[in-house]
């Protein structure tokens, strides 16, 4: 069975409003300024890059650190997941 296209709008309006971030943390956002956002996305960003090396790590057990970090320059030159 389908959804109505009236359930089907409901859900996808309640998606994109639970994206919008909230408005404490744009606030936030706002008072770290430029250098903290910066900061935060380079954090973040090398974060990301532990936790898909440390994955790739269980997925590829007989690798050596140089292929790891060699897959991973890959997955991330080639966009891939």
């Amino acid at each position: 069975m389908s959804a109505s296209p009236l359930n089907r709008d409901s859900a996808l309006t309640a998606d994109r409003e639970h994206d919008r971030p909230h408005p404490l943390q744009i606030e936030a956002w706002r008072t770290m300024g430029a250098a903290g956002r910066t900061h935060l996305g380079i954090q973040l960003r090398r974060q990301a890059r532990r936790w898909k090396l440390s994955a790739l790590r269980a997925q590829h057990p007989d690798f050596t650190d140089t292929q790891l970090r060699a897959e991973l320059a890959q997955i991330y030159l080639r966009e891939r997941v």
